[in-house]
């Protein structure tokens, strides 16, 4: 909303001090993560969490509205309660009010992230199930075309390859 950046930081301890004053101009919250690449390596986390929530929140929408649970209903339950968060809250913008701006990035980024991740996996011999589910839902929108579209649209795009539809009634 304020334009703001969260900036994760890998650098020495001396250089992060001397380029902090230079991030403060742009950024809300800074962390120093550690060495070089560190930062780079934060990022990737922090949006396999973020991407994985949306995978998550897109097939629990889908698995609901086919027992006929609708987003409102799924919203009452969440909100307020321990599994709401930040990210959340935007990404139901989209769900619930059709907020086309509420989290403004694309599914073809969120999938070129996760594939970034699967390479950081692989070369670190690391096992990432989770992260390969995760690609594989933004795989299979950007390859029926949806890549431009927003991340919040993936529940859509889920409920509707499962023959539902969560756009609400009225």
């Amino acid at each position: 909303e304020a334009g703001t950046l969260d900036v994760m930081c890998g650098a020495s301890p001396e250089d992060f001090e001397r380029v902090r004053p230079i991030i403060e101009t742009f950024a809300g919250r800074i962390v120093h993560t550690g060495p070089v690449g560190s930062g780079h390596t934060m990022k990737l986390l922090n949006n396999f969490l973020a991407m994985g929530y949306a995978a998550l929140y897109a097939e629990a929408l889908t698995l609901g509205a086919k027992a006929g649970l609708t987003p409102s209903v799924f919203d009452a339950v969440i909100r307020d309660g321990r599994m709401d968060s930040p990210f959340y809250r935007t990404f139901f913008k989209w769900v619930l009010e059709r907020d086309p701006n509420a989290h403004r990035f694309a599914m073809s980024n969120a999938f070129k992230d996760m594939t970034y991740l699967a390479g950081f996996a692989n070369s670190s011999g690391t096992a990432n199930p989770m992260g390969s589910a995760v690609r594989n839902s933004f795989a299979l929108a950007v390859n029926a075309g949806k890549g431009e579209d927003f991340v919040p649209t993936l529940s859509d795009f889920v409920a509707a390859s499962n023959g539902v539809s969560l756009v609400p009634k009225g």
